[in-house]
């Protein structure tokens, strides 16, 4: 009898490190020796049949309704290297799965209201975990505590009014993922890692940080002007040349994308660096008002809401923040589409072969289609639905 897949890979031998409680997958993401799973995944259901604790953590969680919720799990496979079972490793795989969600959330809303996932604290990891060691117990390892307590008297929550929870594979920029993951193994698993590796995962782990909500409803300009300081963190560190990292470096690495809509190819705009004028495009001027507005707050010079958004559109500055860094990682990975064909290939080949083509650039054209709205007046934008 042929073993699912589901039985084949718990036979490997997996171990549960962390809860998001912010999200519900529905179906797994799978690194080479790291997933991230539901509480309906077999190789979790055969932990917690075997550990009552994990079971009442995981049926433990409510909204603030009290309406039953349940977490996602980050889950590691037992043969893992020790490379992997790092934090800075395993938060690599789930920042890799949270940008790639942010970025296509962000697209998949330019003109639809089914738009995914596009604040990154979906992806927080809650504190307390059951212990591996003390059976009925949780433990919790903060920079602000360290507590152990009894499973059963735990009342867990997800952040409140955080909006959209459940996340599809579809939902997700699978090419940018995929290309992530490679250096992630890469880096973490074949233990290879480079200036380039940690520079990646550097980015991504500030990209988090500003894909937050940027308050709650307490929210003010300020807190605006916080996310896109560490919008331009993620960027300048992403377009660091191993020397330096300014906005000239930005503007060249975005100057690398492959773009798709030829109104991008064309540099018809100017902005100013250092005193000079450069030619640039939409992409490069957008930037150049996340740098201005970033600039303003962190030096503590005065902040106009005119900062804060495109003058034409009147978009927020801060919206476009997400497509535009995907763009820019787009650049730094080379991501392209390469498959080829051989020469005996026939029209069935080809087919399947435009077909995947037009898939792999389908989460470039969403985020180009992002940021061209910042040229749009409002009057121009079709309705979404």
């Amino acid at each position: 009898m042929t073993e699912s897949r589901d039985e084949a890979s718990s036979a490997l031998g997996w171990t549960p490190e962390w809860a998001m409680p912010n999200v519900t997958l529905n179906e797994p993401i799978e690194a080479s020796h790291a997933a991230l799973v539901n509480s309906d995944d077999e190789r979790l259901r055969s932990i917690a049949r075997r550990r009552p604790a994990v079971e009442t953590f995981l049926s433990a969680f409510r909204d603030e309704f009290g309406t039953q919720i349940w977490p996602t799990i980050a889950m590691v496979r037992e043969d893992a290297p020790p490379g992997v079972r790092i934090a800075a490793a395993f938060g690599g795989f789930r920042d890799a799965v949270c940008v790639s969600a942010i970025v296509a959330g962000y697209g998949l809303g330019t003109k639809s209201k089914s738009g995914g996932i596009i604040h990154s604290d979906a992806f927080d990891v809650y504190p307390w975990f059951p212990s591996p060691r003390l059976e009925g117990r949780i433990g919790a390892i903060t920079p602000a505590l360290v507590g152990i307590h009894h499973v059963e008297r735990l009342r867990p929550q997800p952040a409140p009014a955080l909006g959209r929870r459940s996340m599809s594979k579809w939902k997700i920029d699978q090419p940018l993922l995929g290309a992530i993951l490679a250096r992630w193994k890469h880096c973490f698993v074949d233990g290879e890692d480079s200036v380039v590796d940690r520079r990646l995962f550097r980015a991504l782990e500030m990209a988090r940080a500003a894909s937050k909500m940027p308050g709650g409803s307490d929210a003010t300009d300020y807190d605006v002007g916080r996310a896109v300081a560490l919008w331009v963190s993620a960027f300048e560190i992403l377009a660091h040349d191993g020397r330096h990292s300014d906005f000239g470096q930005v503007l060249s690495l975005l100057s690398r994308v492959q773009w798709q809509n030829q109104t991008l190819t064309v540099q018809d705009r100017e902005v100013s660096h250092k005193g000079a004028p450069i030619r640039t495009n939409l992409a490069g001027a957008i930037y150049k008002r996340l740098h201005w507005a970033r600039t303003a707050f962190l030096h503590g010079n005065p902040v106009t809401a005119k900062m804060l958004i495109m003058e034409g559109s009147q978009k927020p500055v801060l919206w476009l923040a997400a497509p535009l860094f995907r763009l820019a990682l787009s650049a730094f990975l080379n991501l392209r589409f390469s498959e080829t064909l051989p020469d005996t290939a026939n029209d069935e080949d080809r087919g399947r072969r435009i077909a995947k083509r037009i898939a792999f650039n389908e989460p470039q054209r969403l985020a180009e289609d992002a940021i061209l709205i910042a040229d749009e007046a409002p009057d121009e934008r079709p309705p979404a639905g």
